[in-house]
């Protein structure tokens, strides 16, 4: 399935029209960190690029048209904290990026802006719904639309593994991969044990790291149940909830 190029492969001119013609920016949001030693560092990146992509596809074919912006590749990642190569920011850094970028766009006619994130630490699900929140209420408001499909009813279409909270690396992303970028998946996958865990419970009773969790590998979840076709079906879901909200917000 053939991707159309990001919007930094326009002109000005070209990104000029498309913003005349009133269309939306969807910003592709993920991490770079641990996911297990099957997955590559930008897993989440990848997966956010491509629902971006697919709901881009939907809204244009319901007579919206969508840009897709250069992804943000770094997030608020503490929870992978002592694995090599992950890379955290803080909070703070990121609802600033987020404020300046709504900001911009918003002054060339680009709005709303989507962040497509599939990063799902709370606390950086919880810094893109408060950049949102500022960029709303500054003195030339720009609207920023948060996806959030860890709520319900979405959350439930996306499987048990996933609604149990275990889904770091699991079942669950590693289908994902296995759809957009079944390249880099390492065949190590087939070997791993499932290792079950309620990730959000974990986290409510006040775990702060994989590590303490016995996640040494950083992994969570049943690597080796994925398959690529039930990727496809989980990025036909997301899609469907970004295109969805954009579409009820016009």
């Amino acid at each position: 399935m053939e991707r159309r190029p990001a919007a930094s492969s326009l002109t000005w001119e070209e990104l000029r029209d498309a913003a005349d013609g009133g269309a939306v920016a969807l910003l592709p949001v993920g991490s770079t960190e641990a996911h297990g030693p099957h997955l590559p560092l930008h897993t989440d990146v990848v997966i956010a690029e491509e629902v971006a992509d697919r709901a881009r596809r939907l809204l244009e074919e319901a007579g919206k048209r969508a840009i897709v912006l250069p992804p943000l590749a770094y997030g608020v990642t503490e929870f992978a904290k002592g694995f090599s190569g992950t890379v955290s920011i803080g909070a703070s850094t990121l609802e600033a990026l987020v404020i300046d970028i709504a900001a911009s766009l918003h002054g060339q006619g680009l709005s709303p802006l989507v962040l497509v994130n599939h990063h799902l630490e709370p606390e950086h699900f919880a810094a893109l719904h408060r950049a949102a929140a500022s960029a709303a209420a500054r003195a030339a408001p720009a609207r920023v639309i948060v996806p959030d499909h860890r709520k319900k009813p979405w959350a439930l279409e996306l499987g048990e593994e996933f609604c149990r909270g275990g889904s770091h690396a699991g079942s669950y992303e590693t289908s994902l991969m296995l759809a957009a970028a079944p390249g880099e998946v390492r065949a190590a996958r087939e070997a791993l044990e499932p290792f079950h865990l309620d990730l959000g419970k974990a986290i409510k009773g006040g775990a702060t790291s994989f590590l303490e969790l016995g996640g040494d590998r950083a992994y969570f979840g049943d690597p080796a149940a994925a398959s690529a076709a039930e990727g496809n079906a989980l990025f036909d879901k997301l899609a469907r909830h970004v295109a969805a909200l954009v579409l009820s917000a016009e």
